[in-house]
């Protein structure tokens, strides 16, 4: 199966296992010294204590949350993995365990930690900790469920169809499904690669980009892309961005006048493909007057345009690494008034999408540890986090009326769409149903 580095991880998007240095000198073993003599204090502290009482498991606890918060989260997994095996049933010490295992990235053990309390005499007192780990706010539905590869999609403006990218012929197509009859048409029939589709408002053609025009004998993550409109009655495509660069993630703004996208073109240094930095660019619908927006050593990406927008008064929401990690910024038309909009240095926030009414931004984090999709208002305040799932969920769009949220996310084991119903809560889920989704998160991680 060729290589999703393009499409579904995050455009120069690295995840982090941090290792908060500064207090630990280094070592992992049961020599580790803290250079912070409090902190090594502490430990020793801890230590004499289990030592006159090996099977109290509050001193192993609070021993293994010294060392995670000194960035030893082995050494931490370990001294909760000695508590367990003397007390197999301490239900608190499996699940910090389960929460330190997850930080470290080692998900498999985590989920089954949590299965084992779920399983458990105390599995009533822990459902509430759990059950939000693995179940989403709102009613999420799977829209397709194929051994394909499939998302990026876009919702047409009556909200009736949508299109998404798929791999099911070997190389990426566009499609469109009737969102009733779940009918399905292919779109793009080439040898080619189509993606990141997206209906121009007035419904009459559809924007995307393509490898058509790049003929080298290369990898598929090298290939260079274009921006593409093709009229939906004729089936003709006309190429945006004849340029020797790579184009891609293009989005039209409500009136359909403007496109913005991202662009390697203006990265001249002599680094492989995948060092270049992409950055934000504004152009006409048929092309023309294709401006650069961003000038930054950083890699920019995701943009879309805020409803109402116009050339005298315009907003573009966009992603950008320019601070270090992932974070969604705003700036106008011109490139000017530039203003950074989530704050989390620790984690990656990406993937801007506007709503109809441009109050709210739908985006995705990986602040809890794997990405999960979020809301904000368009300022970035009243954060909220709306899928649970430890698979990844990843571009989230808006429907027309601005109450579902379609996105893609390989919770199945691959990726495929998924519809949110901002309308209906999820529910309280019981017992069964979250140990049915840790299983399922088990065989997605394994």
């Amino acid at each position: 199966m060729k290589t999703l580095l393009k499409l579904f991880v995050v455009s120069a998007l690295t995840v982090f296992v941090f290792n908060c240095s500064g207090s630990r000198k280094g070592a992992e073993s049961s020599g580790a010294a803290f250079e912070d003599a409090q902190v090594q204090a502490q430990v020793e502290q801890l230590q004499e204590k289990i030592a006159k009482e090996p099977s109290n498991p509050v001193y192993r606890r609070q021993l293994a949350t010294v060392y995670q918060e000194n960035g030893n989260k082995l050494e931490a997994l370990k001294t909760l993995e000695t508590a367990m095996s003397i007390d197999p049933h301490d239900a608190e010490t499996r699940y910090q365990y389960a929460g330190i295992a997850t930080d470290a990235g080692f998900k498999v053990k985590a989920y089954r930690a949590y299965k084992e309390i779920l399983q458990g005499p105390q599995a009533e007192a822990y459902l509430d900790r759990i059950a939000p780990l693995f179940s989403d706010v709102f009613k999420v539905i799977q829209i397709t469920d194929t051994q394909a590869q499939e998302g990026f999609a876009s919702f047409s403006a009556e909200g009736n169809k949508i299109v998404y990218q798929s791999d099911v012929n070997g190389n990426w197509d566009i499609f469109e499904m009737d969102t009733a009859s779940k009918a399905i048409k292919q779109i793009t029939r080439s040898a080619a690669h189509e993606e990141s589709p997206q209906y121009s408002p007035d419904g009459r053609k559809l924007l995307f980009t393509s490898t058509e025009e790049d003929h080298r004998d290369v990898e598929y993550e090298r290939k260079l892309r274009d921006i593409y409109v093709m009229d939906l009655e004729s089936m003709r495509s006309l190429n945006l961005t004849t340029n020797g660069a790579d184009d891609w993630a293009p989005s039209y703004s409500d009136d359909g006048r403007h496109i913005v996208f991202v662009s390697d073109r203006a990265d001249l240094r002599d680094v492989p493909f995948y060092k270049r930095f992409g950055n934000i660019y504004l152009m006409e619908n048929d092309g023309r007057f294709q401006m650069q927006l961003c000038d930054t050593s950083a890699n920019d990406d995701s943009p879309c345009i805020a409803p109402g927008s116009s050339e005298d008064n315009g907003t573009i929401y966009f992603d950008s690494d320019c601070s270090g990690s992932k974070a969604i910024y705003s700036m106008d038309f011109k490139g000017d008034n530039l203003r950074q909009i989530t704050f989390n240095p620790q984690a990656n926030d990406a993937g801007p999408s506007i709503s109809p009414s441009g109050d709210k931004i739908a985006f995705i984090s990986d602040r809890d540890g794997n990405f999960e999709i979020y809301t904000m208002n368009s300022d970035g305040s009243a954060q909220q986090r709306l899928t649970s799932n430890p698979a990844d969920d990843l571009h989230p769009v808006f429907s027309p009326d601005g109450q579902k949220i379609l996105f893609h996310s390989n919770r199945s084991g691959n990726y495929d769409l998924y519809m949110m119903d901002l309308s209906t809560k999820s529910g309280t889920a019981g017992t069964a149903e979250i140990i049915d989704n840790i299983d399922a998160a088990i065989r997605a991680a394994e």
